[in-house]
């Protein structure tokens, strides 16, 4: 009896034993685990923190090259307004040139002395009536074309001093819109630029946006494992909990018999202490009375 319930109770504390070492099994694996999820947390956050530090000199680039493009749109309707201008003087000035020119100084020097040599033979000659009144009359006429010649002189001359002008004005806007347009190129190439240190920024933000959330990824997976193998622990703990609640009934009702029997075993023998010293009395008054002889 008692080698049977010595094996028994070293098989119940083997299996306590058991059970306890595969729950601090258990408690470490989730520790592990746990340390890892941290790790993984603790790169996740670096990679944040650095993809927060990008954001502002992306946004900064982004920034200046909104503002290049902006000027550069400014200098690129200048120049395009300047060269219509031009373009329109141009024009302008192709249609004064089409307008009859002629050399009318050397006409007008014809005319002059034509008037002249009449006017010296009127004066100096005799003539009759009719032949004077013919050579007024033709005086006259090239004195009307003296007229209208000098006339078309002074226009040719006007246009040909607004064709001066026409051609100091379309130079001056095609330098001022080749100002604007080396402003544009410099705005266009500095916009570039910018626009792609934007670009360069934002590709690496979005590398560490995507290796932060495989990492985050990679975190939420490992505190699930954990939270399992907890929960793994937890149930092998009830299950030591009950082991052991029973091992302590089972010693204690080993001890409650074990005292029954002592105190049965100490009835008995205070039961036979007391008969037989109920047998002696009776003895002893037997042998008084004269019952009995020894």
């Amino acid at each position: 009896m008692k080698t049977k319930r010595a094996a028994q109770g070293k098989k119940k504390i083997s299996e306590i034993d058991s059970a306890e070492l595969k729950f601090r099994a258990f408690l470490n694996k989730r520790d592990e685990i746990n340390e890892l999820a941290a790790i993984a947390r603790s790169e996740r956050d670096s990679l944040h923190d650095k993809r927060k530090e990008l954001q502002g000199p992306m946004n900064e680039a982004r920034d200046k090259r909104d503002a290049a493009v902006a000027e550069m749109r400014v200098h690129k309707a200048k120049r395009n307004e300047l060269q219509a201008k031009a373009k329109e003087l141009i024009e302008f000035k192709r249609k004064l040139k089409g307008s009859p020119m002629g050399d009318l100084k050397a006409e007008i020097r014809v005319v002059e002395v034509d008037i002249r040599r009449m006017e010296l033979e009127q004066q100096t000659q005799a003539l009759k009536l009719t032949e004077e009144r013919e050579l007024l009359e033709k005086i006259k006429a090239r004195a009307a074309d003296l007229q209208r010649y000098k006339g078309i002189l002074a226009e040719q001359e006007k246009i040909q001093k607004e064709v001066k002008d026409v051609d100091g004005s379309i130079d001056t806007l095609f330098k001022l819109a080749d100002k604007e347009h080396a402003e544009v190129v410099r705005l266009s190439e500095e916009q570039h630029k910018y626009h792609e240190e934007a670009q360069a920024n934002a590709k690496e933000i979005g590398t560490l946006a995507a290796t932060a959330n495989k990492k985050h990824e990679e975190f939420l997976k490992l505190k699930e494992e954990a939270d399992a193998v907890h929960q793994k622990a937890m149930e092998l703990r009830e299950k030591v909990l009950e082991i052991r609640n029973k091992k302590r009934d089972e010693i204690r009702e080993e001890r409650n018999a074990v005292r029954d029997v002592n105190l049965a075993t100490r009835k008995i023998l205070d039961d036979k202490d007391k008969k037989d010293k109920a047998a002696d009395e009776a003895l002893q008054l037997l042998l008084k009375k004269g019952k009995i002889e020894i």
